[in-house]
């Protein structure tokens, strides 16, 4: 309920309560209409959390300089009932200058990594930290998901316990990836399941220092690849 009414507050008295409670705000941030229910949060200078956003049962919220929840209705959530203890739990970090954009949910039973000028872009892509083996035994098992420097992650991506996004690497839309990639750097992964399509040249423009992600272009037979 606390939640609920400080989300219907401006940003301006939002911050200031946050504050009171013990959260660290940084200068120059924003935080729109979306709910906190968060034990620990930490936003750097010049940090965005647009409107209708909802992060419940979170450990720590971390979100690095200028990086922005920059669209609606992303739902980051951990459930209490499987919370094992587990140092990761709730706990997702954001990197400087990343975006994430709409309609994105984010399951931290486990940590989410996530590195800097990222940009989870369109809509609709999971990120599942929990899962169930379906073998004999029927058991849970939460893992963290890692995702290093200026990655690119196209609309309707599905990562999987334990999956790793190296750093320099662009994701294809309607990719599954479930495996860990962290050693694979200035490539394109894609597919279901998801493997090496591409490798780019190291100073391909994506990659490049001088280049915000909202200035990202992709070919659309690129983005789009999931087949082959």
């Amino acid at each position: 309920m606390v939640a609920v009414l400080v989300a219907l507050l401006p940003s301006k008295l939002k911050i200031l309560v946050l504050k009171m409670m013990g959260h660290e705000i940084g200068k120059n941030v924003y935080i729109g209409m979306s709910i906190l229910n968060i034990k620990k949060i930490t936003l750097k200078d010049d940090v965005r959390i647009k409107n209708f956003n909802y992060l419940k049962n979170l450990s720590h919220l971390t979100m690095m300089e200028k990086s922005a929840i920059d669209g609606s209705f992303n739902w980051f959530t951990a459930s209490k009932t499987h919370d094992y203890g587990q140092e990761g739990f709730g706990c997702i970090t954001i990197g400087e200058r990343t975006r994430i954009l709409s309609r994105h949910y984010l399951d931290l039973q486990e940590q989410i990594i996530i590195g800097k000028k990222c940009l989870i872009a369109g809509s609709s892509s999971s990120f599942y930290t929990h899962t169930i083996i379906a073998d004999p035994d029927y058991r849970e098992t939460n893992k963290p998901i890692i995702i290093g420097d200026y990655c690119y992650i196209a609309s309707h991506c599905i990562l999987l316990p334990g999956a790793g996004i190296g750093s320099f690497t662009l994701v294809g839309a309607g990719s599954v990836i479930t495996k860990n990639f962290l050693d694979k750097n200035y490539v394109l992964v894609a597919g279901n399941p998801a493997n090496v399509k591409k490798s780019y040249p190291k100073d391909a423009k994506f990659f490049t220092n001088n280049v915000k992600p909202r200035e990202v272009k992709l070919e659309k037979s690129e983005a789009s690849l999931n087949q082959k």
